[in-house]
């Protein structure tokens, strides 16, 4: 990272926490006020593994950097070992991530707490795999944490986060469906009603999946049991910003999520394509009414928000 681009990152980040510190609040505080207020100007940026350009995806290293940088929520990958416990790791196996081989399913912890994590480039590092209670005690306090790979173990994985006292410091998504969503979460769906637990349902465009056409969204939202304040919209055509405008229009600006990291994710206006035009991709997707971005290059992301006025605290 050049030295400018990291100073001005440096500032954001304490403009952040001195707002934080000012109102008695710690950073992830400030950060959550901040997102379920009316506010529709600033946009909350999100960390795509963590900082894993600079460090290994997943790691305390990438973790730690998003929070320098100024991100307000860090990504993270969570898979369970074969005696139960929940560690980082994006994969099923640990074959690309690590210097070991298997399944992480078929692997105990002190088994994956033997090996060391590889980076981008597949070289290893002196970084361990972290456990999901290791990774919230570096993120308390300073950053939202959203917990990918949850659906698959959802009430076990809130069970270890209640117990370390953080279920206000977590984002969950899933794809259910609006009247399935209080079985899936079972005895958590009290927190996700009281607003304790942030809970983010997905509409998919993408990936051949198009669960929903466009027109069939205002219905869609009604039929939800707990009118949620965010949504996590997945375009992989242009013609299916449309469902931007729908959601909007169904709920009355609520906040929509949209994945920069690829093309096919946000109706061709990827992270690649926005490096060279930032107005006309980045740009693009804050116009179909975005505030919440998760990028693969969230430092340039959080330089080019900051130019537009979009990051102020």
């Amino acid at each position: 990272m050049n030295t400018k681009l990291g100073m001005r990152l440096s500032v954001a980040a304490l403009a952040i926490a001195v707002f934080g510190s000012l109102f008695g609040a710690t950073r992830t505080e400030a950060i959550r006020e901040k997102l379920v207020s009316g506010d529709r100007d600033y946009v909350f940026v999100a960390m795509h593994r963590g900082d894993w350009r600079n460090f290994p995806e997943n790691s305390k290293g990438a973790i730690l950097s998003s929070i320098r940088l100024g991100a307000d929520i860090v990504e993270l990958d969570v898979h369970m070992t074969k005696d139960g416990r929940f560690v980082l790791n994006h994969d099923q196996s640990v074959d690309r991530t690590t210097t070991g081989k298997g399944k992480v399913q078929d692997l105990t912890l002190a088994e994956i707490k033997q090996l060391k994590m590889r980076d981008k480039d597949g070289k290893p590092t002196d970084y361990d795999v972290l456990t999901l209670e290791e990774a919230l005690e570096l993120t308390r306090g300073k950053i939202i944490v959203n917990i990918d790979k949850f659906t698959k173990h959802p009430r076990e994985i809130l069970d270890a986060v209640a117990a370390v006292g953080a279920l206000k410091e977590v984002l969950v998504k899933s794809t259910h469906e609006p009247n399935d969503a209080r079985k899936f979460f079972g005895p958590y769906w009290k927190h996700v009603e009281s607003g304790e637990l942030l809970y983010m349902p997905v509409i998919q465009f993408c990936w051949k999946h198009h669960d929903k056409a466009a027109h069939d969204l205002p219905l869609w939202i009604a039929e939800e049991p707990r009118k949620a304040s965010m949504y996590e919209i997945c375009a992989d055509e242009p013609q299916h910003a449309a469902a931007f405008g729908a959601v909007i229009k169904a709920r009355g600006t609520p906040r929509l999520w949209v994945n920069t990291m690829w093309d096919e994710l946000d109706a061709g206006h990827g992270d690649k394509r926005a490096l060279l035009d930032p107005d006309g991709n980045w740009g693009w997707v804050l116009e179909q009414g975005a505030t919440m971005l998760q990028s693969d290059y969230a430092a340039e992301l959080l330089v080019y928000l900051m130019r537009k006025g979009r990051r102020n605290f």
